[in-house]
């Protein structure tokens, strides 16, 4: 509450959002449409609030770089996974059950035994995921193509056994990556622009990207889209068969694993739901259920 006679002042919510960690946020931030003073990266959400996103064009790289010149405070869980081999790209805290990280569960009993003792007394199941997340039993590592098959062949196999209406949704995600890939063009770091050039990718450089700080270049695709990327260390921003397969494989409607984010209409479904919840729990707890 405000007092009586106190001056309003303007407020703004620092966001630690970076736009390269997918191409939902990527979009979400481009689009704003309501930034302070022309600015994309400060947008208003309610009056005299602001929030802003000032690291939104950097990379990871120029993230520790700061770390470096200024010694900033950070948390010193990176230290550990640092010691336990991953690279910048791979260190990841966030929850460890959401579909991008589980497959690092086996990390945090090595980092931090005490820990681990407590998530897995508490959440069911977090052992068999340590134990078989990088396996077929997680249901989408280490995928082996049926005989006969390219990935690509096994998308349209698997694209036919869906509903339509799933089969559709899917298609629609997919044409949108193609279309992006060869007309638009993403943003891939140098070291991985000549990993492809030397594995004989057909690519080239279609400009610079004005939002990143290094202007690295986008990149689009010519000729057949690849039937996978396994030849190259980094996959995880290259489009190809295999990753659309994956999606289908891991029941991933809304194609995160090729770094799309929901729709406006899939999210107003989501806060919808999420209202009907509230309202559902505040009843419960008004009957004393």
């Amino acid at each position: 509450m405000v007092p009586d006679g106190a001056r309003r002042r303007k407020t703004v919510c620092l966001l630690g959002i970076r736009a390269d960690e997918s191409l939902h946020r990527y979009s979400g931030i481009l689009n704003k449409r309501h930034g302070y003073e022309g600015k994309c990266w400060i947008t208003s959400q309610f009056k005299d609030v602001w929030a802003a996103s000032p690291l939104y064009d950097w990379s990871v790289s120029d993230v520790w770089h700061a770390n470096a010149l200024f010694g900033y405070d950070y948390n010193r869980l990176y230290d550990l996974y640092h010691m336990a081999g991953l690279s910048p790209d791979q260190m990841r805290v966030a929850s460890p059950f959401g579909d991008s990280a589980k497959d690092s569960l086996n990390l945090y009993r090595v980092i931090d035994p005490e820990i681990w003792t407590k998530l897995v007394g508490r959440v069911q199941g977090a052992n068999f995921g340590a134990i078989y997340c990088r396996t077929k039993a997680m249901g989408y590592r280490n995928l082996e193509l049926p005989e006969g098959h390219t990935w690509k062949s096994f998308t349209f196999f698997l694209l036919e056994t869906l509903p339509r209406q799933l089969r559709e949704s899917y298609v629609r995600k997919f044409k949108t990556s193609i279309e992006f890939w060869y007309e638009t063009g993403g943003v891939l770091s140098e070291e991985i622009i000549s990993e492809l050039l030397e594995h004989g990718y057909r690519i080239r450089r279609n400009g610079v990207s004005n939002y990143t700080l290094r202007k690295n270049s986008r990149i689009v695709f010519e000729g057949d889209l690849p039937d996978h990327t396994d030849d190259v260390k980094s996959t995880k921003d290259i489009p190809s068969w295999k990753r659309m397969c994956y999606c289908i494989l891991k029941n991933d409607h809304n194609c995160r694993f090729m770094g799309f984010g929901l729709t406006r209409e899939q999210q107003r479904r989501v806060d919808a739901l999420k209202r009907e919840y509230r309202a559902v729990i505040g009843k419960r707890g008004e009957n004393g259920a």
